[in-house]
């Protein structure tokens, strides 16, 4: 019994595949300035991500450090004034629920930023998209309207 390949025709080559990707984007020299608006935002995007990360690992060391410096001090506070160590670790969990706060507020306005790139930088994509558009449109009647040599 003989069996049927099912397998899709692949590309010969490499330079195959680069062809008709190349095709594909020379075909549409419109679409540069969407390309360029889409890789600039996200490099931004990437900038804002490093940076929320950057401030959320300072403060997950602060609470590791504060919660140490609370641990040592509800310890070695006398034994009998458990209230004192109870403060101490309420004065820590204050803390670290305004850390929490910062974490939230820091990722709202981080999300807001990369939105305002990616609206402000697509519609600059349009405009030039449109000029793009024009220039190409401009160019082809010239092209139409000569006359033989």
């Amino acid at each position: 019994m003989t069996t049927k390949s099912t397998k899709a025709e692949t590309p010969k080559s490499f330079s195959d595949v680069l062809k008709s990707i190349q095709t594909a984007a020379s075909m549409n020299p419109v679409m540069k300035p969407q390309i360029a608006q889409f890789w600039d935002a996200q490099e931004k995007m990437l900038d804002e991500a490093e940076l929320y990360t950057r401030h959320w690992f300072e403060r997950r060391h602060e609470a590791i450090r504060t919660a140490l410096d609370a641990a040592r001090a509800a310890t070695a506070v006398n034994q009998s004034d458990p209230a004192r160590a109870t403060q101490t670790m309420l004065d820590w969990q204050r803390r670290s629920m305004e850390r929490m706060v910062e974490d939230a507020q820091e990722w709202l306005d981080t999300m807001s930023r990369c939105a305002s790139y990616v609206t402000r930088t697509e519609a600059e994509a349009v405009g030039e998209t449109i000029e793009e558009a024009a220039e190409l449109a401009k160019k082809s009647t010239k092209s139409a309207k000569s006359e033989p040599v």
